[in-house]
């Protein structure tokens, strides 16, 4: 349980900075620890809702590439903003448990929160969305976890929600930053 934990944080950590290819991955490892940790009808909810969501946020958004567009010296940016926020995750998520003692399994599921957090600050949009979602991932896995519908059935709706915008307005950001780059 603590290996399989660990690894989903340090996916959760390897994620700050990725596009949408790394949704399904995060996805299966976090249905993966709801699967030993979670138990009850949450936990079984989660445990279907994190792969089919991930993977549906994958398929709207793997047109999305944020590595292709700019010149070097923006995806230099983005690099050392991943960079800034994986520190400040680690950070965090030290910070949280020198702060209080949860348990091992909520400190996971906060720190996979925060590093998605973390994520959303990062200046490409596509990034950001993706750190959300992969905030919502740890929520999820929180919600199956501590048998909370309330948890699971709104972070699958903010979700879905969050999806739905991404899919309609990533074209016209996309569209929007080719069109600026031609008049600037």
């Amino acid at each position: 349980m603590t290996v399989l934990l660990g690894l989903t944080l340090l996916i959760a950590l390897g994620a700050i900075g990725r596009d949408s290819r790394i949704l399904p991955f995060h996805g299966t490892c976090a249905a993966a620890c709801v699967s030993v940790i979670g138990h009850g009808a949450p936990a079984v909810a989660a445990l279907i809702l994190l792969p089919l969501l991930n993977g549906a946020g994958w398929m709207v958004l793997r047109s999305h590439i944020a590595w292709r567009s700019g010149d070097l010296r923006e995806r230099r940016a983005i690099q050392q903003a991943a960079g800034f926020a994986l520190c400040a995750a680690i950070g965090l998520m030290l910070l949280t448990a020198l702060a209080a003692i949860p348990g091992l399994p909520v400190l996971i599921c906060i720190g996979i929160v925060l590093s998605g957090l973390c994520a959303a600050a990062l200046p490409a949009p596509l990034l950001q969305l993706v750190g959300l979602l992969c905030a919502l991932n740890g929520l999820l896995l929180l919600g199956g976890y501590s048998q909370s519908w309330p948890l699971v059935l709104g972070t699958t709706l903010v979700w879905t929600g969050l999806l739905a915008l991404g899919g309609w307005l990533m074209p016209k950001l996309a569209w929007l930053r080719t069109e600026g780059s031609r008049n600037g």
